[in-house]
């Protein structure tokens, strides 16, 4: 299924990621997606156009940001995080088709060494979520069945907000890298939150 093009793509999710900064200008935005100015420019112009993005004039450059006030971007973000998810291959597939059935999380992020390819000690995942014990013995058993060990971070949705508003390293580092396997609203819900 290809409906948004790569570049598109990439764009998006690189200002719905980058949650610590308010807005990029093109320049920044070619240089940190490897897309040629031209290309950012003319993506840009286009989803402004579609109030997918919105621009602030900030000294004599041009900062896109996304526009979480139109319902359309909300819905493009989700497809592109359903996407995401789509292509995971290898371990952090198997992973995550096993993962994705613990059914008390609001969202489920797989994020760092298992994204990166074969080796990998554990399995690191944010549950969003107050059922700490259910999830700590699903990720046991899980544990007991795989050869390596699932090591849950569990957080409430308002606490994953907060350290993400204070920027805490560890929780940007998993909004940008993260993949979302489960719960591609609840992520948009609290991305809106960091940028309000």
């Amino acid at each position: 299924m290809k409906m948004i093009p790569k570049n598109t793509s990439k764009i998006i999710l690189f200002l719905l990621k980058n949650v610590e900064k308010l807005g990029y200008n093109i320049n920044q935005i070619s240089k940190l997606n490897s897309i040629s100015v031209g290309s950012a420019f003319k993506i840009l112009k286009e989803l402004e156009k579609n109030k997918i993005v919105s621009k602030k004039e900030i000294n004599n450059a041009s900062n896109y940001k996304l526009n979480f006030k139109n319902n359309e971007t909300i819905k493009l973000c989700e497809l592109l995080l359903l996407g995401e998810k789509r292509n995971l291959k290898g371990y952090a597939k198997i992973y995550a088709d096993e993962i994705i059935n613990f059914e008390q999380a609001d969202l489920i992020s797989l994020f760092g060494s298992v994204l990166k390819g074969r080796e990998f000690n554990d399995v690191d995942v944010l549950f969003v979520t107050n059922q700490t014990k259910k999830v700590t013995d699903f990720c046991l058993d899980i544990s007991k069945i795989r050869t390596k060990p699932i090591v849950p971070l569990i957080l409430k949705k308002e606490d994953l907000i907060k350290e993400a508003k204070e920027e805490k390293e560890s929780i940007i580092d998993i909004i940008k890298k993260g993949i979302i396997i489960k719960g591609e609203s609840t992520f948009m819900e609290v991305i809106k939150n960091v940028n309000s």
